[in-house]
């Protein structure tokens, strides 16, 4: 799937930008709702459920990602910058809808595909 950056930015997949680019396009985004006045940082970094069988913990952990990062303009743009800063480490927070172990195993699935092409 190609993603198509927002209004205003040139054409073309998300996944072509510079990083630099796509940091600036991310952070001068309008209408973010992390950026938005009253906005908690606490709701982008909440504690991460503990490791292991707490499936409704890491559920009610992904609803919220979802939740948060719905109507974002950015969303898209922002995960591929999470993927991008993070490389082979875990990360940390909601970014681009996506929990911290969601965008690990989305990294690790780009990965296998980037191997066999």
């Amino acid at each position: 799937m190609t993603i198509i950056m927002a209004d205003g930015h040139p054409p073309g997949p998300v996944m072509d930008l510079a990083t630099a680019d796509l940091a600036a396009a991310v952070r001068t985004a309008p209408r973010r709702p992390c950026a938005a006045p009253g906005a908690d940082p606490d709701d982008w970094f909440p504690p991460e459920p503990p490791k292991g069988h707490h499936v409704r913990q890491r559920e009610t952990y992904e609803a919220r990602a979802r939740a948060l990062c719905r109507f974002c303009p950015v969303e898209f743009q922002c995960l591929e910058l999470a993927l991008r800063y993070e490389r082979r480490a875990r990360g940390a927070g909601i970014w681009g809808g996506m929990a911290p172990w969601d965008r690990e195993r989305l990294a690790a699935a780009r990965e296998r595909l980037a191997v066999t092409a």
